[in-house]
Protein backbone atom coordinates (compact mmCIF):
# COMPACT_ATOMS: atom_id res chain seq x y z
CA UNK A 1 0.00 0.00 0.00
CA UNK A 2 1.29 3.55 -0.96
CA UNK A 3 2.15 5.46 2.11
CA UNK A 4 0.38 8.48 0.77
CA UNK A 5 -2.66 6.69 -0.09
CA UNK A 6 -3.23 5.24 3.39
CA UNK A 7 -3.20 8.08 4.91
CA UNK A 8 -5.51 9.85 2.70
CA UNK A 9 -7.94 6.77 3.23
CA UNK A 10 -7.37 7.50 7.34
CA UNK A 11 -8.17 11.02 6.45
CA UNK A 12 -11.35 10.03 4.91
CA UNK A 13 -12.53 7.90 7.95
CA UNK A 14 -11.47 10.92 10.43
CA UNK A 15 -8.42 10.08 11.56
CA UNK A 16 -4.94 11.89 11.15
CA UNK A 17 -1.57 9.81 11.09
CA UNK A 18 0.54 10.99 13.56
CA UNK A 19 3.77 9.45 11.91
CA UNK A 20 4.35 7.31 9.10
CA UNK A 21 2.62 4.44 7.65
CA UNK A 22 3.92 1.16 9.57
CA UNK A 23 2.40 -1.12 7.60
CA UNK A 24 -1.10 -2.99 7.04
CA UNK A 25 -1.13 -4.77 9.99
CA UNK A 26 0.45 -2.64 12.78
CA UNK A 27 -0.77 -0.31 15.21
CA UNK A 28 -0.76 3.42 13.75
CA UNK A 29 -0.77 6.57 16.23
CA UNK A 30 -3.57 8.42 15.05
CA UNK A 31 -5.32 11.67 16.28
CA UNK A 32 -9.72 11.76 15.91
CA UNK A 33 -10.40 14.45 13.55
CA UNK A 34 -13.65 14.68 15.67
CA UNK A 35 -12.88 14.58 19.22
CA UNK A 36 -9.19 14.98 19.25
CA UNK A 37 -8.46 11.96 21.14
CA UNK A 38 -5.32 9.59 20.23
CA UNK A 39 -6.27 6.45 18.92
CA UNK A 40 -3.79 3.44 17.32
CA UNK A 41 -6.18 1.32 15.03
CA UNK A 42 -4.47 -1.11 12.42
CA UNK A 43 -4.90 0.94 8.76
CA UNK A 44 -5.91 -2.99 7.73
CA UNK A 45 -8.86 -3.00 10.17
CA UNK A 46 -9.63 0.50 9.06
CA UNK A 47 -9.88 -0.08 5.51
CA UNK A 48 -11.95 -3.62 6.22
CA UNK A 49 -14.42 -1.75 8.22
CA UNK A 50 -14.06 -3.91 11.02
CA UNK A 51 -13.11 -0.73 13.17
CA UNK A 52 -14.75 3.35 12.63
CA UNK A 53 -11.08 3.73 14.19
CA UNK A 54 -11.83 5.91 17.41
CA UNK A 55 -13.27 3.54 20.00
CA UNK A 56 -14.89 6.68 21.70
CA UNK A 57 -16.82 7.94 18.52
CA UNK A 58 -17.73 4.41 17.87
CA UNK A 59 -19.40 4.31 21.31
CA UNK A 60 -21.12 7.34 20.74
CA UNK A 61 -22.45 6.32 17.45
CA UNK A 62 -24.00 3.36 18.63
CA UNK A 63 -25.33 4.72 21.41
CA UNK A 64 -27.44 7.22 18.86
CA UNK A 65 -28.47 4.73 16.80
CA UNK A 66 -29.75 2.57 19.52
CA UNK A 67 -31.46 5.78 20.93
CA UNK A 68 -32.79 6.56 17.34
CA UNK A 69 -34.08 2.77 17.36
CA UNK A 70 -35.70 3.63 20.88
CA UNK A 71 -36.99 7.16 20.24
CA UNK A 72 -40.98 6.11 18.38
CA UNK A 73 -41.58 3.56 21.02
CA UNK A 74 -40.45 5.96 23.61
CA UNK A 75 -42.77 8.84 21.99
CA UNK A 76 -45.78 6.83 21.50
CA UNK A 77 -45.18 5.43 25.23
CA UNK A 78 -45.14 8.93 26.82
CA UNK A 79 -47.89 10.16 24.73
CA UNK A 80 -50.63 6.92 25.56
CA UNK A 81 -49.66 7.99 29.23
CA UNK A 82 -51.06 11.59 28.63
CA UNK A 83 -47.44 13.53 27.86
CA UNK A 84 -46.69 15.66 25.17
CA UNK A 85 -42.61 15.43 24.87
CA UNK A 86 -40.80 19.13 24.11
CA UNK A 87 -37.54 17.85 23.23
CA UNK A 88 -36.32 14.67 22.06
CA UNK A 89 -35.89 11.94 23.31
CA UNK A 90 -32.79 11.84 25.87
CA UNK A 91 -32.95 8.03 27.09
CA UNK A 92 -35.37 6.07 29.19
CA UNK A 93 -33.25 7.36 32.57
CA UNK A 94 -32.73 10.35 31.75
CA UNK A 95 -35.55 13.59 32.87
CA UNK A 96 -37.53 13.99 29.63
CA UNK A 97 -38.82 17.66 29.60
CA UNK A 98 -42.71 17.20 28.59
CA UNK A 99 -46.32 18.55 28.92
CA UNK A 100 -49.03 16.24 31.06
CA UNK A 101 -52.05 17.51 28.93
CA UNK A 102 -54.23 16.48 31.90
CA UNK A 103 -53.23 19.74 33.83
CA UNK A 104 -50.94 21.01 31.22
CA UNK A 105 -47.98 21.47 33.66
CA UNK A 106 -44.24 21.23 31.95
CA UNK A 107 -42.56 18.28 34.14
CA UNK A 108 -39.23 16.01 33.59
CA UNK A 109 -40.18 12.68 34.44
CA UNK A 110 -38.45 9.97 33.41
CA UNK A 111 -40.07 7.26 30.45
CA UNK A 112 -39.10 4.28 32.77
CA UNK A 113 -40.96 5.66 35.82
CA UNK A 114 -43.85 6.39 32.88
CA UNK A 115 -43.86 2.62 31.99
CA UNK A 116 -43.71 2.05 35.18
CA UNK A 117 -47.79 4.01 36.07
CA UNK A 118 -45.87 6.74 37.45
CA UNK A 119 -47.57 9.94 36.52
CA UNK A 120 -47.04 14.13 36.64
CA UNK A 121 -46.00 15.36 39.90
CA UNK A 122 -47.53 18.57 39.85
CA UNK A 123 -50.97 16.68 39.57
CA UNK A 124 -49.97 14.49 42.72
CA UNK A 125 -48.31 17.47 44.67
CA UNK A 126 -44.87 16.42 44.43
CA UNK A 127 -43.79 19.34 41.80
CA UNK A 128 -42.12 22.04 42.65
CA UNK A 129 -44.10 24.77 43.09
CA UNK A 130 -43.24 28.74 42.70
CA UNK A 131 -43.87 30.63 45.69
CA UNK A 132 -44.97 34.33 44.06
CA UNK A 133 -47.47 31.85 42.02
CA UNK A 134 -48.49 30.20 44.96
CA UNK A 135 -49.35 33.20 46.84
CA UNK A 136 -51.40 34.65 43.64
CA UNK A 137 -53.66 31.76 43.40
CA UNK A 138 -54.57 32.52 47.68
CA UNK A 139 -54.98 35.88 46.97
CA UNK A 140 -57.21 35.55 44.07
CA UNK A 141 -59.40 32.77 46.62
CA UNK A 142 -59.99 35.78 48.70
CA UNK A 143 -56.72 35.24 51.17
CA UNK A 144 -53.69 36.77 52.38
CA UNK A 145 -51.01 34.30 52.96
CA UNK A 146 -49.60 35.67 56.52
CA UNK A 147 -46.14 33.52 56.19
CA UNK A 148 -44.10 32.57 53.29
CA UNK A 149 -45.25 29.15 51.34
CA UNK A 150 -44.73 26.40 53.17
CA UNK A 151 -43.13 24.45 49.77
CA UNK A 152 -45.62 21.87 49.55
CA UNK A 153 -49.23 22.01 47.84
CA UNK A 154 -49.88 20.23 50.47
CA UNK A 155 -49.07 21.76 53.68
CA UNK A 156 -51.65 24.07 55.61
CA UNK A 157 -50.79 27.49 54.68
CA UNK A 158 -51.69 30.41 57.25
CA UNK A 159 -53.52 33.34 56.24
CA UNK A 160 -56.39 35.49 56.61
CA UNK A 161 -59.54 36.08 55.22
CA UNK A 162 -59.68 39.16 53.17
CA UNK A 163 -63.45 38.86 53.57
CA UNK A 164 -64.69 37.93 57.28
CA UNK A 165 -60.88 38.58 59.17
CA UNK A 166 -60.47 35.04 60.31
CA UNK A 167 -57.24 32.91 60.64
CA UNK A 168 -57.23 30.01 58.24
CA UNK A 169 -54.89 27.74 57.39
CA UNK A 170 -56.15 25.82 53.93
CA UNK A 171 -53.59 23.64 51.51
CA UNK A 172 -53.10 25.46 48.34
CA UNK A 173 -53.85 21.99 46.69
CA UNK A 174 -57.27 22.44 48.11
CA UNK A 175 -57.52 26.10 46.96
CA UNK A 176 -56.30 25.03 43.51
CA UNK A 177 -59.21 22.29 43.24
CA UNK A 178 -61.85 24.90 44.65
CA UNK A 179 -62.88 24.55 47.81
CA UNK A 180 -63.60 27.22 50.21
CA UNK A 181 -60.51 28.43 52.36
CA UNK A 182 -62.00 29.88 55.41
CA UNK A 183 -64.08 27.84 57.14
CA UNK A 184 -65.89 30.58 58.65
CA UNK A 185 -67.04 31.90 55.60
CA UNK A 186 -68.39 28.72 54.56
CA UNK A 187 -70.01 28.18 57.74
CA UNK A 188 -71.66 31.36 57.63
CA UNK A 189 -72.89 30.86 54.43
CA UNK A 190 -74.68 27.73 54.81
CA UNK A 191 -76.51 28.35 58.23
CA UNK A 192 -77.42 31.67 56.52
CA UNK A 193 -81.64 31.45 56.19
CA UNK A 194 -83.34 31.74 52.57
CA UNK A 195 -85.01 35.03 51.88
CA UNK A 196 -88.67 33.99 51.65
CA UNK A 197 -90.57 34.64 48.39
CA UNK A 198 -92.77 37.39 48.24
Amino acid sequence: MDAALAAAIMHAVGLEPLEPYPGSNAAWNCRCLNCAHRVAPTFGSVRSGATSGCRRCGRAAADARRLAVGRERAEADLRAAGFEPLEPYPGARARWRCRHLACGSVVHPRLFRIRAGSGCLACAGRAPVDPAVAEADMRAAGLRPLVPFPGRVRDPWKCRCVRCGHLCAPTLNNIRRGQGGCLACVSSAAVRPRSSAS
